[in-house]
């Protein structure tokens, strides 16, 4: 893993707890470790994804990060991978809202009625071959005659 510095933090901590006025810029994640976008960079990033820009190109990604990095450090890897990563966010959370709605269809209408390729009426050991057996035999409406 490239680009973190465990060693760095770990003396960051130790500075933090000893001195409160440590003028290291440690907690905005500038020096080692993940990219942490700030508040400004997410929302701009999300309006651009929301205008429709789902894969920018080469070009537009160093445009938008160029632009970004006037809210603080961010590279043109930070803006390729927050790209990739929210559109499959969404494409995860549409994939889970379709499959809530089928198993809502799918539990109503397995009250209502089974599916037809279902019921097998040539197997007389299966339950519905038994049910349309017994309703030929015993239909209630021939009682009423």
């Amino acid at each position: 893993m490239s680009g973190f510095c465990i060693a760095k933090a770990r003396t960051h901590l130790r500075n933090s707890s000893n001195n409160k006025n440590n003028s290291n810029d440690y907690g905005s994640g500038t020096k080692c470790g993940r990219w942490n976008p700030t508040a400004e960079q997410v929302k701009v990033l999300t309006e651009l994804f929301r205008s429709g820009l789902r894969t920018p190109s080469t070009d537009q990604i160093q445009k938008i990060s160029s632009q970004l990095s006037f809210y603080g450090k961010i590279e043109s890897k930070n803006v390729f991978y927050w790209f990739q990563n929210h559109k499959a966010r969404e494409r995860q959370k549409r994939r889970r809202v379709n499959l809530d709605d089928n198993d809502v269809v799918l539990s109503s209408s397995s009250i209502i009625s089974p599916p037809s390729n279902l019921i097998r009426r040539d197997d007389p050991f299966s339950s519905s071959a038994r049910c349309t057996s017994t309703r030929r035999f015993f239909n209630p409406t021939n009682l009423s005659s």
